[in-house]
């Protein structure tokens, strides 16, 4: 949890500089241009109220967020991190290739199995082809988050790559559903990978 709080914070760092600039750039203009007070006397109390601005920008934002977050990953049985913060969340699932499958085929059990899951709710399938499957899925909070599922095929190796980001650009602080999502989908997309390797050995 401390690894998430910090990484929030580093997050907010700018955002955080310039809340500070603007209620400096106030404090100065209520001080010198308003009340007449030379910049030297005014200076203390405008660098105080940067600071201050920037403390409790940083301060309530982080704690709101993290305290989202801790819901969050409770919700889903999770373990909170550092990495909960990075977007877009990306998942990878690799495994043995399977003999006799193709990407479109993987693809599509991979569609059936997140449309038969009771954890994910499915909103939306935005594209389904040879190797992409694109969703809109309603996270936690109601969230919705876009999943962006790759598949590939090889003579050696089977992989996927699940991309989970907010479908809005305002919800960027809500990165922990979008993890929350990732790790999930990541989950169903290995049991459905699985699944069509045993069958696949079953059939030879």
């Amino acid at each position: 949890m401390l690894g998430y709080w910090l990484a929030v914070v580093r997050r907010l760092a700018s955002s955080a500089l310039v809340t500070g600039a603007v209620c400096a750039v106030a404090m100065t203009a209520a001080l010198v241009l308003g009340d007449g007070i030379p910049w030297t006397r005014a200076a203390p109390q405008v660098l105080a109220a940067g600071a201050a601005g920037a403390l409790v920008f940083a301060a309530v934002l982080s704690t709101s967020t993290v305290v989202s977050a801790g819901r969050t990953a409770c919700r889903y049985g999770l373990t909170l991190g550092p990495e909960a913060v990075a977007l877009p969340s990306v998942r990878e699932v690799r495994m043995p290739a399977i003999e006799g499958r193709t990407a479109f085929q993987l693809t599509d059990s991979l569609r059936h199995a997140v449309e038969k899951d009771p954890v994910l709710r499915l909103n939306e399938i935005t594209a389904f082809g040879h190797g992409t499957l694109d969703l809109t899925l309603c996270g936690p909070s109601n969230t919705m988050v876009s999943v962006h599922v790759r598949v590939t095929t090889g003579p050696e190796e089977t992989a996927a790559v699940v991309e989970a980001r907010p479908a809005a650009t305002y919800k960027r602080l809500d990165a922990a559903a979008c993890w929350a999502v990732a790790r999930v989908v990541e989950e169903r997309v290995a049991q459905a990978l699985r699944a069509e390797a045993a069958d696949a050995d079953a059939a030879r």
